[in-house]
């Protein structure tokens, strides 16, 4: 499967696309020492000011500038690799503690139609809102850690999908036991263990890495909903924005932050909300590629099987020989 996702088209833009977004910012972190520009006034030749932040998107300003004068442009490149980090951690917890339940409900059989009932209950409450309501609260308490109000919020943003995706692996799960080669395998007396191994994991792990790139998608969208609602990574401060008022403000650069940060400039500055919610929409596009050209890697996986298959049935059947063939007619006759 490594091979034809390399083949593929969509999947290949996609990748680029973001690991090009996480190499510079890396290369932002280590070799430009994370310096994000920040300059309140713009100066002419003579030395006086002609501009007062915000600044709107120009050839010095690639994405404008928020009313401190800090370029929105390397803000969004110094959380970019915190956005997708985390994106990236809390889906593979997810599909790793999912991988885990599905195992479990594959063995629990008659009880799985109450848990997806059960789960089915928590499918249309809205995430963002229950992870509002449960760890708002939190990420404003000045007594709790940054790293504790880290864990706090990927805890629950690992936990509200695992029920749901774990039935997804299962009923997956499922599919595979029912094919012949599984069959085969119980009848010679393989563990329980040899077959999830040697026979499901073969034909899981295509599945696996496209659940996950869904899940990052998730996770992306999740994670803006919850900056709308002023929830971010690592907790919530209150900036002063004018007299007498004060703005949520993010401990980090992450885009979420970012986004919550800004949505209160939406009047004053637009494009300080445009930029982070096009980051979002532009990396969940390039997922979206990557989803794609998995799945089109795995159909021509799947194809390659079915023509192996049917080349081992040509194979196995007996060539006819004319010396032992005869026609009724002549059994008739004679």
């Amino acid at each position: 499967m490594i091979r034809n996702i390399w083949k593929e088209p969509f999947f290949m833009i996609g990748f680029l696309f973001v690991a090009g977004i996480l190499l510079f910012s890396f290369y932002h972190q280590f070799v430009m020492d994370n310096k994000i520009y920040e300059d309140q006034y713009i100066y002419n030749a003579e030395g006086t000011p002609i501009d007062k932040a915000p600044f709107e998107p120009s050839s010095k300003y690639w994405f404008g500038s928020d009313r401190m004068g800090v370029d929105l442009f390397f803000q969004l490149v110094s959380g970019a690799k915190y956005t997708l980090g985390i994106a990236f951690l809390a889906s593979l917890l997810r599909v790793a503690l999912s991988f885990l339940g599905g195992i479990l409900l594959v063995r629990l059989g008659r009880t799985l139609s109450f848990i997806k009932g059960l789960s089915q209950s928590f499918y249309n409450v809205p995430a963002a809102l229950l992870i509002f309501f449960i760890v708002g609260p939190i990420m404003k308490a000045e007594a709790i850690t940054f790293w504790e109000k880290v864990f706090f919020e990927m805890f629950f943003i690992v936990l509200i999908a695992v029920p749901n995706t774990a039935i997804l692996i299962k009923e997956e799960m499922s599919l595979i036991e029912r094919e012949e080669f599984i069959t085969s395998a119980k009848l010679i007396g393989s563990s329980r263990l040899r077959i999830l191994w040697k026979h499901v994991m073969p034909h899981l792990w295509p599945k696996l890495i496209l659940i996950y790139v869904q899940q990052v998608i998730a996770v992306l969208l999740l994670l803006a909903h919850l900056g709308i609602l002023q929830i971010f990574i690592g907790g919530t401060t209150m900036r002063e924005f004018a007299m007498q008022f004060e703005i949520p403000a993010s401990n980090s650069n992450e885009w979420s932050g970012l986004l919550g940060t800004y949505y209160y400039q939406l009047k004053l500055a637009p494009w300080l909300v445009f930029f982070p919610v096009m980051c979002f929409a532009l990396v969940i596009l390039a997922f979206n590629f990557m989803a794609e050209g998995l799945k089109r890697a795995t159909s021509q996986i799947n194809r390659g099987r079915k023509r192996g298959k049917r080349k081992e049935m040509d194979i196995n059947q007996p060539i006819p020989n004319h010396v032992s063939f005869t026609f009724v007619s002549k059994q008739r006759t004679g």
